[in-house]
């Protein structure tokens, strides 16, 4: 038979008044952070994956941090040597998302925080990516649900752009993106802006990472295209305009006597011989 129609669990005056005791303990007791949509640019519709990802947007909002003992986790030792795995929850209410964030065009669903999107906690200057989302913790009480569970790991970069114009966060991208380093010709003018884009022939192949203007040495990331020496590099934004003279890769690995790669290829020759166009048989 159905409930007792003269007894409701879900007052709306009595989730009201919870639901702003539970907004302002977390404006109180909570931390400043900033919240980052993921924006998928290019995605593997085979595998499932982002190729490119890039955190266009910041949002200031508050967020209760549950480890009140420090992260949780645990270091590893591995062959890639020690990996940090340091693990939290933040709270974060629902009005607060509602009001802020969840209009955010490029979120997969605007009901809750998404999975693979980022918490920036600036108290550490640590940045978490969102593992799971709990979002019936506690359940129902009083007959609605007032926040999120936002479980998080720290955040490993992998080629993500960042362009969210705070430099607190802007800087992961500048300190672990893959970058090049040209030295350019001194008889091009102008300088280059932090984060303005380049072009070769009106084709945008990058962004500027630094500019020495003494000794015309250009970092560059996010690069799209093969370049070479003799290419003129053109600003958008200042208009500086130069021609490169050497190019750098600083992921290049040196052939060092002792390094394991030089070790490694010397072995691998005596397995394949690179310079057949088909080492597992010519085609006929």
């Amino acid at each position: 038979m159905p409930t007792n129609v003269f007894f409701n669990h879900a007052v709306n005056t009595e989730q009201h008044l919870y639901e702003d005791l539970v907004v302002e303990s977390l404006r109180f007791y909570g931390h400043e952070t900033y919240y980052l949509p993921r924006e998928i640019v290019e995605e593997d519709t085979i595998l499932g994956e982002d190729v490119q990802s890039k955190f266009g947007d910041a949002y200031s909002v508050e967020m209760y941090l549950d480890n009140v003992e420090g992260f949780e986790g645990e270091d590893l030792f591995s062959k890639f040597g020690i990996q940090t795995q340091e693990e939290c929850t933040f709270t974060l209410a629902l009005r607060t998302w509602e009001r802020f964030i969840s209009l955010d065009s490029n979120l997969v669903t605007s009901l809750r925080p998404n999975e693979g999107d980022l918490v920036y906690f600036p108290m550490s200057g640590s940045m978490f990516e969102i593992r799971y989302v709990e979002d019936q913790n506690p359940f129902f009480q009083i007959g609605k649900l007032f926040i999120f569970k936002l479980k998080c790991t720290l955040f490993e970069y992998s080629g993500e752009d960042f362009d969210t114009n705070i430099d607190a966060i802007d800087i992961v991208e500048d300190q672990q993106a893959y970058t090049i380093q040209l030295t350019l010709d001194s008889s091009g003018s102008g300088d280059y802006a932090a984060n303005e884009s380049i072009t070769i022939g009106g084709t945008t192949i990058g962004e500027v990472t630094s500019w020495k203007a003494s000794t015309h040495l250009l970092t560059i990331k996010d690069v799209t295209t093969t370049i070479q020496v003799g290419d003129t590099i053109t600003g958008a934004v200042n208009g500086a305009v130069y021609t490169v003279s050497s190019i750098r890769d600083i992921l290049t690995m040196n052939d060092g006597t002792g390094a394991d790669n030089a070790d490694i290829e010397t072995k691998a020759d005596n397995y394949l011989d690179f310079s057949e166009t088909n080492p597992f048989g010519e085609v006929t």
